[in-house]
């Protein structure tokens, strides 16, 4: 389609294509006594192609054309008002794909008409934009007869332009999972499940909380007796986490941790159980990779592991004063975990 910066052209350029070969044969050889109009032809390379059909499309009706190149982008109106103080009637720059052209006010060098032509660069117009150029200039410089040139105002252009990118939404993350935890001091691991909520703070960097419940307990005999231990945790910390939009991501995990532990014990006659409760304090490091199902569904698996800073003690209590009590196990000294479960991202 070809447009232009002077108006909406299209339709005289079809009106222009079904009379050129007749205004050809209409146009009489020029005058000796009233010699053709020179016009000055200006390109941005010395080969270009639209200047080439439009100096011989000038020629074919008898203009004389004197072509020059472009001396630099940015003194193309210094250029053209030399040409024209030179004797051209007019000046016309080509550039591949669009024709600027410029006409002066009568007996001076200002510019009094000026009619900017443009087609796609792919839209193979080039031959119908330049015949269009030469019958402008012809109707312009009264070579033919030819209604009035009035240039039309310029009308809107519209510019394609790339949206800006939305602003990337902050993240938050709750997974639950299950898994065994086990720890150095005498007590054996036990199945736990866990939840874990976790939120984007700035960038990689994010908050979490997490807790894990007991589904089995440890099992501890003495001679007389025997002891049922079930541990909670509950805590949070900082997270690092990559970007989630990957098909496989990583993310760590550095906090703190409340220990609850609670103890239930049989015993023989004459001792009785009894059920102690007692907490402590532990710090841990969390890994975990990401395999995303969804867009905000993922797998994931998860280690743990920390120590303790109290640990809590599990302990033997005799109810008669000849048997001390007796330090059967202590709990947190070192402890890992594993767990797997799934995210749901919001």
């Amino acid at each position: 389609m070809i447009c232009g910066h002077g108006g909406a052209r299209a339709a005289v350029a079809l009106v222009l294509l079904a009379a050129a070969g007749s205004a050809r044969a209409q146009l009489e050889p020029p005058d000796a006594s009233n010699p053709m109009p020179r016009v000055a032809l200006l390109s941005s390379v010395p080969d270009d192609p639209l200047a080439g059909r439009i100096e011989a499309e000038l020629r074919a009706v008898g203009v004389d054309v004197s072509r020059a190149v472009l001396s630099s982008p940015t003194g193309v109106e210094e250029q053209v008002r030399a040409a024209l103080r030179s004797g051209a009637r007019a000046v016309v720059v080509a550039d591949g794909h669009r024709t600027d052209v410029w006409i002066p006010q009568t007996g001076s060098d200002r510019v009094g008409l000026r009619q900017d032509l443009e087609v796609d660069d792919t839209s193979g117009m080039q031959a119908v934009l330049a015949l269009r150029t030469v019958e402008f200039l012809r109707i312009s410089l009264g070579l033919v007869s030819g209604p009035p040139v009035v240039p039309l105002p310029a009308p809107p252009i519209a510019r394609a332009t790339m949206p800006a990118a939305p602003a990337p939404e902050r993240w938050m993350a709750v997974d639950v999972s299950s898994g065994v935890l086990a720890s150095v001091g005498g007590l054996e691991a036990m199945a736990v499940a866990g939840i874990s909520l976790r939120s984007q703070l700035a960038g990689f960097v994010g908050a979490e909380l997490c807790a894990y419940a007991p589904l089995s307990d440890s099992e501890l005999s003495e001679g007389a007796g025997q002891t049922r231990t079930s541990i909670w945790l509950a805590g949070g910390g900082m997270v690092l986490a990559s970007q989630a939009d990957r098909r496989v991501s990583f993310d760590v995990a550095l906090g703190a941790l409340a220990i609850f532990v609670r103890s239930t014990g049989t015993a023989k006659a004459p001792q009785t159980g009894t059920t102690d409760e007692e907490t402590g304090v532990a710090m841990y490091a969390r890994a975990a990779a990401r395999f995303r199902l969804a867009r905000r569904l993922a797998l994931r698996i998860d280690f743990l592991g920390g120590a303790a800073l109290q640990r809590p003690v599990i302990s033997f209590m005799s109810t008669t004063t000849a048997t001390a009590d007796r330090d059967l196990a202590t709990w947190g000294t070192a402890f890992a975990a594993g767990l797997g479960g799934a995210e749901l991202r919001f």
